[in-house]
């Protein structure tokens, strides 16, 4: 059996609740050694309802299942500090100062510490389970995720706190490339950087941008259609996605249809669009649409339940669910993160009494771990998935090359709002190809890297290309299954260059199983990623958001990949190759209704905007702004917050903040993407970059504070072709002669067309 990707690593946990104990199990399925120590009255995930049925009587939590597979759990007293590389912990530094676990104590040992708190580590609350509304709410987004004249709509489950989870885990691979003794990662930094798309726009064009519904108008047909079994979520953004659709609806006449065939006119005729295919929809069972999407290059997907993962036929394929023993009897749930060697690890029991032996491993063997800042990373990625990776760690430190090409180039160049709208002040950039290096999107999340173009599908551009790989340590990207192969840039053939060399795959579907030539982007693994089936108003039955959630979450797990990736050639001396499925990667989030699915035979129920169990979480309308009030602890007055709520429109929003937190309840504004830049607390999570064609822009922070300090960028997002012949240079080694040659024979460098050409005018 190949030794799996984190084996030697050594972690404790003391954090309860998600984030923490998310953070752990992603450690512990990658072979990390995980010790768990529970408080005295044990994790509140044991006992955490994860939709409106009880927990019967001694019945372990489906959440807590999920989350606490494959460690070892032992009392306090049982396990010394100095037994662990790092230390994962779910409090706020107050609360540990002079305790067993205060990050001084824990440097004396060699010891570090990762912590994972809703507000940040010098915040007075570390954040409960139930918060997860105020989180959401303080993050500003949901202010336009949602339909007029109803409340803002947040989104299904507790996704800040899994975010955060996975963002920390990262990190505990990182604290030892680094002298810093203490990472916090907050719910609200993860939730923001996953949302960054909103902001984006928000920040670059500074309009307001209308809520668009269940079915967004700018890429009709969209959202989730409902079919003969279900529902279904048809991809509408490319040209190709629109020629297939009509194709399949037997109106062949609409792909040239000047009106219909331009996605941002066909709004104008959504009705008669309706007309036509919602009886095509309700005629046919989702998997049968879904298998024509798969014969073409149609990208669309079926929303996938909890149920129907027990039985799919892909998932079954790629060895994504396995067996998790529990001590009544063993469920189906994840068992590992993506597809590496020695993956999955053995250990999948969940382990609910401190009676596990102490490890007697002593003493300690140091990790040798190359520092952070002597890493490189190749980025082959577009649009949002792939480059989160590079945009998380940049500023701690990693050197991260985006490799780009004339055709095609990055398409988040050219995003915009309102049709093909600019930052106002600058409409004229459009009429040049300073165009490409306004994308407000495309600037947001490629701040500090390298841009280097070439033309790999070349002979000269792929040895240029390899060159670089000689003198990296890994690469990440986001193309289609077949695409490394094709361009002959087998892990094989990278392994040859360089021994050491980590790559991290991440298709929709990954790699191979029946889906992987599947298309997909952010609606359509919502769909097939479980978020679409949860993820909505209560009245309805399934909703797509507009925001591409699922990108973010891949992006998490592909850092947690390449991080993996690199302890294990630190460790061992060799490569890894690893295969990282977009859909598996947003399953994560939704594991305890897989585990539910499975114990119970039933799917997670719907919930809207609340919080499972008996307590309180909801939006309220106020004169001025909607307000998310949360009440959860027994001894709170629920009969004055009630009454407080009833009252909601005679209060401004501030008003009532205060008059519910006098209560005893926790209340939050909620803004929306234009407004909340300007107020606490995310105000203080921007960075303003200046852009040598933008000049200065806010852009969302790091999610990071590296020992109370939160890393900056580096740089700037990179021009279009700005850095190839100095990264040919320093990391490839080429001479200037052959850097020369490369660019004036077309291997290289190289302009984008005038944007006209693409049909980017500005009216």
């Amino acid at each position: 059996m190949p030794q799996p990707p984190l084996h030697g690593l050594r972690v404790i946990e003391t954090a309860t609740g998600i984030s923490g104990p998310y953070a752990g199990r992603l450690l512990a399925s990658l072979g990390a050694h995980v010790i768990k120590i529970e408080p005295p009255d044990g994790d509140p995930a044991r006992i955490q309802q994860v939709d409106d049925t009880p927990l019967g009587d001694g019945e372990l939590s489906p959440l807590y299942i999920h989350l606490n597979a494959g460690k070892l759990n032992v009392t306090p007293d049982d396990i010394e500090p100095s037994w662990a590389d790092v230390v994962i912990a779910g409090d706020v530094l107050a609360d540990l100062e002079n305790s067993k676990w205060d990050p001084a104590r824990l440097r004396s040992h060699d010891t570090r510490l990762v912590t994972t708190t809703a507000w940040g580590a010098d915040a007075q609350d570390p954040g409960c389970i139930a918060d997860e509304l105020l989180v959401q709410t303080a993050t500003g987004f949901l202010g336009f995720n949602g339909d007029q004249d109803l409340p803002p709509l947040r989104l299904p489950g507790w996704q800040s706190q899994y975010a955060a989870g996975g963002l920390a885990s990262a990190m505990v691979q990182l604290i030892g490339r680094t002298d810093a003794s203490h990472i916090d990662v907050s719910w609200l930094g993860a939730l923001l950087t996953a949302t960054e798309l909103c902001y984006g726009d928000a920040l670059h064009c500074q309009r307001v941008r209308p809520k668009v519904g269940a079915h967004p108008p700018t890429a009709f047909p969209s959202g989730a259609i409902k079919c003969k079994d279900g529902h279904f979520a048809p991809g509408s953004i490319r040209p190709i996605d629109w020629e297939m659709q009509c194709l399949f609806y037997g109106l062949p006449e609409w792909i040239d249809d000047p009106e219909l065939r331009n996605r941002l006119k066909r709004r104008h005729h959504i009705p008669m669009i309706w007309d036509h295919i919602e009886p095509w929809y309700l005629q046919r069972e989702k998997r049968e649409i879904f298998e024509l999407a798969l014969s073409s290059p149609w990208a669309a997907g079926m929303v996938m339940t909890p149920l129907d993962t027990l039985s799919d036929p892909h998932l079954s394929a790629r060895g994504y669910l396995g067996a998790i023993d529990t001590q009544r009897g063993a469920t189906i749930g994840p068992i590992r993160p993506f597809i590496a060697p020695g993956l999955p690890v053995p250990d999948q029991r969940v382990r609910v009494q401190a009676s596990d032996p102490a490890p007697v491993e002593k003493p300690r063997t140091p990790l040798n771990l190359r520092p952070f800042s002597d890493l490189r990373l190749i980025e082959m990625t577009i649009s949002w998935a792939g480059p989160y990776v590079g945009n998380i760690l940049a500023p701690l430190g990693i050197e991260v090359i985006k490799i780009e090409s004339t055709a095609p180039f990055d398409g988040f160049r050219t995003q915009r709002p309102y049709d093909h709208g600019m930052r106002p002040g600058q409409e004229d950039l459009v009429n040049d190809n300073r165009f490409y290096e306004a994308g407000g999107l495309f600037n947001a999340v490629n701040k500090g890297k390298k841009d280097c173009v070439i033309n790999i599908a070349t002979e000269e551009g792929r040895e240029a290309f390899l060159s670089l790989v000689a003198n990296s340590d890994g690469l990440v990207a986001n193309f289609s299954a077949h695409v490394l192969p094709q361009l002959g840039l087998d892990f094989a053939t990278l392994q040859k260059i360089n021994p050491q060399f980590v790559v991290v795959r991440m298709p929709a579907f990954g790699v191979d199983g029946p889906y992987s030539d599947g298309v997909g982007y952010g609606s359509i693994i919502e769909a097939m990623g479980g978020i679409a089936h949860r993820q909505g108003y209560e009245h309805e039955e399934a909703r797509v958001s507009n925001i591409y959630f699922p990108d973010p979450t891949a992006g998490i797990h592909a850092a947690n990949a390449f991080l993996a990736g690199v302890f294990h050639a630190d460790q061992t001396g060799r490569g890894i190759e690893i295969d990282l499925s977009q859909q598996e990667a947003m399953w994560q989030h939704s594991g305890e209704a897989i585990v539910l699915a499975s114990l119970e035979g039933r799917n997670i129920g719907r919930l809207g905007n609340r919080e499972p169990g008996e307590g309180l979480a909801t939006f309220v309308p106020t004169k001025d702004q909607w307000v998310a009030v949360v009440a959860s602890k027994p001894n709170q007055d629920l009969g004055l917050i009630s009454q407080l709520i009833s009252q909601a429109k005679d209060f401004t929003a501030e008003e009532l903040l205060h008059k519910i937190v006098s209560a005893g309840a926790k209340a939050q504004i909620c803004w929306d993407p234009w407004t909340a830049p300007g107020q606490l607390p995310l105000s203080d999570l921007l960075d303003v970059v200046d852009h040598p064609v933008t000049g200065p822009m806010r852009h969302l922070g790091s999610p990071f504070t590296v020992d109370r300090k939160r890393p900056r960028p580096t740089s700037h997002a990179p021009l279009f072709d700005q850095d190839t012949d100095v990264v040919l240079a320093e990391v490839g080694n080429l001479d200037q002669d052959t850097i020369r040659q490369l660019r004036a024979d077309g291997f290289i460098g190289g302009t984008l067309p005038p944007p006209a050409e693409l049909g980017f005018v500005y009216d």
